[in-house]
């Protein structure tokens, strides 16, 4: 970073170290940095949040793996269903990818998670504004490579102009970019919603049925019973018993005596009634058509004569 803008402030913020670990009212980890003496000339943010051997092993791992890490490390295992340690988790391990994909060695990594980690908490458990925050950062950043011997180094020397100025692209896009939307979520309680699903299970006809059908082709009970279900067999007529009194008539078969003549007499008187007014009614209607038909011819050799 320049030396010159940065030469004027910094009388500041002093330089952080020594940072002690411990738990949170939530049961999570929390890192605090205490202040160190100005005049240590020796005070880095390298392995205040991440220690040597968890920095070199995030180095070798993938992003999966380094999210499931930082979580064991950081004591976020709901992030699943609570959205701000999900954002949280999500940050520290796009960071932990970012340096890990711009080549930096395990010192340089670990001194990126110590600003990463302290300017998120700003915004997450000290409700920090924006300006402030800035002010923080810019504060680290001092004494990258000065030009002036006077300006003295925050802890992070062991970055090039250039990386620091990767850095501060990384953080502008990454947190300040999205500054107001992280102030809501940290200030605002998650809604709670319960989803519930009703599951309907048909189980099992009893074995005592005959010949059960198969699973894949099972109904439901009101359409296997409307519809495939063998009807009961129809109970037979009542017979009815003559009251008392009244004489019993006997069961007389009166087509037992019929010949085949009387068959077709029968069939022949019954055809003489219901077809010889049919009959009549034709004849008539022929005859009727037949003495028009005779007028009309008499008509033209009457006017043909």
């Amino acid at each position: 970073m320049a030396a010159k803008s940065q030469s004027k402030s910094s009388s500041g913020k002093s330089t952080r170290s020594n940072a002690s670990t411990g738990k949170d009212i939530k049961g999570k980890k929390k890192v605090t940095v205490e202040e160190d003496d100005p005049d240590d000339e020796t005070a880095v943010l390298a392995f205040k949040v991440l220690s040597e051997d968890q920095t070199k092993k995030l180095l070798t791992l993938e992003v999966e793996d380094i999210q499931k890490e930082l979580g064991d490390i950081f004591k976020l295992k709901n992030y699943s269903t609570d959205l701000q340690e999900a954002s949280t988790l999500d940050y520290y391990t796009g960071a932990v990818w970012w340096g890990k994909e711009q080549g930096l060695n395990p010192q340089q990594l670990s001194g990126l998670f110590t600003v990463v980690y302290n300017l998120f908490d700003n915004v997450k458990e000290q409700h920090m504004n924006k300006v402030d925050n800035l002010k923080e950062f810019k504060a680290v950043m001092m004494g990258i490579e000065p030009e002036y011997p006077d300006v003295k180094s925050a802890g992070l020397d062991f970055f090039s102009v250039a990386q620091a100025r990767a850095i501060a692209l990384y953080i502008h896009t990454s947190l300040f970019q999205h500054y107001n939307l992280y102030q809501f979520m940290f200030t605002h309680t998650q809604a709670e919603e319960i989803i519930g699903t009703d599951l309907s299970i048909e189980v099992a006809k009893p074995s005592t049925l005959p010949f059960p059908p198969p699973l894949h082709e099972g109904v439901q009970d009101d359409m296997y019973a409307s519809f495939i279900a063998t009807p009961p067999p129809t109970p037979p007529p009542a017979e009815e018993k003559p009251k008392e009194g009244e004489p019993t008539v006997p069961d007389i078969d009166a087509f037992n005596d019929l010949t085949v003549d009387d068959v077709r007499e029968v069939i022949e008187s019954v055809a003489k009634e219901m077809l010889g007014g049919l009959q009549n009614d034709l004849a008539a209607k022929l005859r009727e058509k037949e003495n028009n038909i005779i007028q009309r011819i008499n008509k033209i050799h009457k006017v043909a004569e």
